[in-house]
């Protein structure tokens, strides 16, 4: 492979990695929920635009938006 297709792979999936993103953002928006994930060693909570949850300090972040359905 050349260089330049190395590079050319790489954009691309990094594009596909963008998309997913925007995608996981709008389906967690549409179900009005809230992502949490890890990132760098710390658990992070992404709140999307238009969700009515208040985000709050106390307790795990996993457990605390944790939703059983039935």
């Amino acid at each position: 492979m050349t260089d330049y297709e190395v590079r050319e792979m790489q954009r691309l999936i990094d594009d596909g990695i963008q998309l997913a993103h925007k995608r996981l953002l709008a389906r967690a928006r549409f179900d009005q929920q809230v992502l949490v994930f890890a990132q760098d060693g710390k658990v992070i909570e992404k709140i999307p635009e238009g969700v009515a949850v208040l985000p709050t300090r106390q307790g795990d972040p996993l457990i605390r938006h944790r939703v059983f359905k039935d």
